[in-house]
């Protein structure tokens, strides 16, 4: 919950808490104990508001007051979706404290921290609470994908069919800021043309990034395929610079949302283009022949 003096409270500090473990690569979830450890550590750095030390009690608060404020929708039943849940387990006697696939950074948006950078990379308090929350969980182990697992067959191909999604997201991304750079001919924009038929950054004497994605898709994808086999209802998402992208193995659909092109003054509400398409679509599975085509050559 927001205050008008946008001072750092406790309910701040477990989003942000949980949004640098999901973003870090640690499990998404951690002990109320745990995070009662970190917030002796942090208060030692920096105060924070509105503490409780009762784990059982901080965690009901916050819940309580994300059900009021952050997480309500309205519908004709008056339920609230929880981003986050609590439960109790027995082997730890602790509570667990656990993001579920509604956690994004929408939640960052509700935090007294959205406030506080100073709007340069990396400057401003808000970073340099991210960097005590790093500096605590910098000796903890990161959530490993067991890639050894045998993985069927639809599952492998679920996972090269987002890879190769993701594969031409990078790829778009990196030619539109070599073309604002006006290093990249405007018109070379087809991944399967101007990098797999013809390297043109060869060519025009930039450095390939061939292999770069050819790696890149051949371990995704089978970290894909093997998230996939363990959870059907797996949802990933990526956000950056006016684009966004989630994808959702439930439904079986990436959607696309983007910043509609124009120019925008701050007092402007921008307009997006949101499009949703099957994840195994036609241009998917050939841009996946393609990959898989190049890796077995190498």
């Amino acid at each position: 919950m927001i205050n008008s003096e946008h001072n750092l409270t406790v309910d701040d500090l477990i989003v942000e808490y949980m949004i640098f473990k999901v973003k870090n690569g640690y499990e998404p979830q951690f002990l109320a104990s745990e995070f009662i450890e970190f917030l002796h550590f942090f208060e030692s750095k920096m105060p924070v508001q509105d503490i409780l030390y009762e784990s059982e009690q901080l965690f009901q608060r916050f819940f309580e007051r994300k059900a009021e404020h952050d997480w309500h929708r309205w519908n004709p039943k008056e339920m609230f979706l929880p981003h986050m849940e609590m439960m109790y387990s027995k082997d730890d006697d602790d509570y667990i404290i656990k993001a579920n696939y509604r956690f994004s950074d929408y939640d960052l948006g509700c935090l007294n921290t959205y406030y506080m950078s100073d709007g340069k990379l990396g400057k401003g308090k808000t970073a340099e609470i991210r960097k005590l929350i790093g500096e605590f969980l910098s000796g903890q182990p990161k959530r490993k994908i067991d890639e050894t697992i045998e993985v069927d067959e639809n599952a492998l191909i679920v996972g090269k069919h987002i890879a190769a999604k993701i594969v031409n997201v990078i790829w778009n991304k990196y030619v539109s800021d070599l073309i604002n750079f006006n290093q990249w001919p405007m018109q070379c924009k087809d991944i399967e043309k101007y990098l797999f038929n013809i390297d043109l950054a060869e060519i025009i004497g930039l450095k390939s990034i061939k292999n770069e994605l050819l790696d890149f898709y051949r371990v995704i994808s089978k970290r894909i395929a093997v998230l996939y086999q363990q959870d059907k209802n797996l949802e990933i998402s990526s956000r950056s610079n006016g684009y966004s992208l989630y994808i959702d193995l439930k439904t079986s659909t990436f959607k696309e949302s983007y910043e509609a092109p124009g120019i925008y003054y701050m007092w402007d509400s921008h307009e997006f283009i949101i499009t949703t398409t099957r994840i195994g679509n036609d241009d998917v599975q050939q841009l996946v022949r393609t990959l898989d085509g190049n890796i077995s050559k190498n």
